[in-house]
């Protein structure tokens, strides 16, 4: 009696296995939509690595349906820890440079929009190059309220983004 409530501690019921198995799977297809410049530098075994550069190869819903089930079995053979971490922190990453772009693109959206604006974002980021903000974004308002295509919007965001990231 002892020793079957021992062996029942130990083992992993079927629906855990199939829900780690459905994990590593889906990992596998996170791995899929890389570069293949970010899945060199992870080091996959060669097998996982070749099943990954097919898979972002095929078309057929079919056909990849079956490689992702592919990628799943040999994830299970591969330790997926580091692997997990690595990726949560380049979705980080990639979350922070969203959140800096959206940054930039509401203050070009300010400046345009609001003309008080300007002394807020010279305060906030101090520049020498005043003079050709200003005028850029006189010509990006200039352009907006003529209904011409954003040439001086795409330089005011340009400039923004540089005088941000210093």
């Amino acid at each position: 009696m002892a020793k079957d409530k021992d062996l029942e501690k130990n083992t992993v019921s079927r629906t855990q296995l199939k829900l780690e198995a459905e994990k590593l799977q889906s990992l596998g297809l996170k791995l899929c939509d890389l570069s293949i410049s970010k899945l060199k530098a992870l080091d996959l075994p060669p097998n996982l690595f070749e099943a990954i550069l097919a898979m972002q190869k095929i078309t057929s819903n079919g056909a990849k349906r079956r490689q992702s089930q592919y990628i799943g079995r040999l994830m299970r053979n591969f330790d997926a820890t580091e692997l997990n971490t690595i990726m949560t922190f380049w979705d980080q990453q990639e979350l922070k440079e969203k959140q800096h772009f959206h940054n930039i693109e509401l203050w070009r959206k300010r400046l345009v929009e609001e003309p008080g604006s300007f002394n807020d974002f010279l305060t906030k980021f101090p520049t020498e190059e005043k003079l050709i903000l200003l005028n850029t974004i006189k010509e990006a308002v200039e352009e907006k309220n003529q209904d011409k295509p954003p040439k001086y919007n795409r330089e005011l965001f340009k400039l923004l983004k540089k005088i941000i990231e210093k």
